[in-house]
């Protein structure tokens, strides 16, 4: 593997409840090399967007760190940009103004912030929608316009939380192979959350599938077919044994969680520690 940039090292978290506290992550650690594509799969509800947010300084573990380029990550950075479930537009501002906006909050000058934001509209496709208004935007269209803010500072780590979920099947497609072609012209460092088993083999250079709540590392399977990916991969028998390894990682990770489930199908524990903010 290459030099890594992010490490995760024997992460903890858990959350209060009246009936005691829900493990979320338990001993999580894994590395992520520079220029990597990493995705993340597992059950719905065991903790992967938990995880995304303490990667991106949003939250604090319980016990464990993160480190980016050999520094621990403890609240939000410029190094780490972050694409949620839901785009997230500001309906009173354009296209092109929601881009800029990290950086007009940051005091770059209007003209430079929106000079770089109209570039980077162009390099995922959006030039000719710089001033639509998100309500006038496709959902794939907004998923862009959220992908092109979340790079507008060049972060070290790119972090995407199930970014097409909510778009229908053909949609979904077409963008997991605009991203993939986006990611091979920029290489920069990905870790990708999503329940697309298909999705995580394709973009991946390697997937990380976790355990139900509380998650942690079950299986890692390389991916190893090269890059530039024609989509008809997908077709291949190999990439079909590569979907079934990472199905079959899943049912067995399901299968070895022996812990009793709690109220919410993860596990009630008290922590080692106290929470750190």
């Amino acid at each position: 593997m290459l030099s890594s940039v992010l490490r995760v090292e024997h992460l903890h978290m858990a959350y209060p409840r009246p009936e005691g506290w829900l493990e979320v992550l338990r001993d999580l650690s894994f590395q992520v090399a520079e220029g990597e594509f990493l995705t993340i799969i597992g059950p719905s509800g065991c903790g992967k967007t938990t995880l995304l947010r303490l990667i991106a300084g949003l939250a604090r573990p319980v016990s464990g760190q993160i480190l980016l380029r050999g520094q621990p990550i403890s609240r939000p950075s410029r190094q780490v940009g972050f694409v949620f479930q839901k785009p997230a537009l500001l309906p009173w501002r354009t296209t092109l103004e929601n881009v800029a906006l990290p950086l007009e909050v940051d005091g770059y000058s209007r003209k430079e912030a929106l000079q770089k934001a109209r570039a980077l509209l162009r390099w995922v496709g959006l030039e000719g929608f710089e001033n639509a208004s998100p309500a006038h935007l496709s959902g794939g269209m907004a998923q862009r316009v959220a992908l092109a803010r979340a790079l507008i500072h060049d972060p070290s780590v790119l972090l995407l939380d199930e970014p097409f979920g909510s778009l229908d099947a053909l949609t979904r497609e077409t963008l997991a192979r605009e991203l993939a072609r986006l990611w091979e012209e920029r290489r920069g460092t990905v870790v990708m959350v999503t329940h697309s088993v298909s999705e995580a083999v394709f973009l991946a250079d390697r997937v990380l599938v976790l355990t139900p709540r509380p998650a942690t590392l079950a299986v890692e399977i390389p991916i190893p077919f090269p890059r530039p990916r024609d989509p008809s991969i997908m077709e291949t028998p190999s990439f079909t044994a590569l979907v079934r390894k990472v199905r079959e990682g899943l049912t067995q990770a399901r299968l070895s969680t022996d812990a009793p489930p709690g109220p919410s199908g993860g596990h009630l524990a008290v922590p080692r520690t106290a929470p750190t903010g």
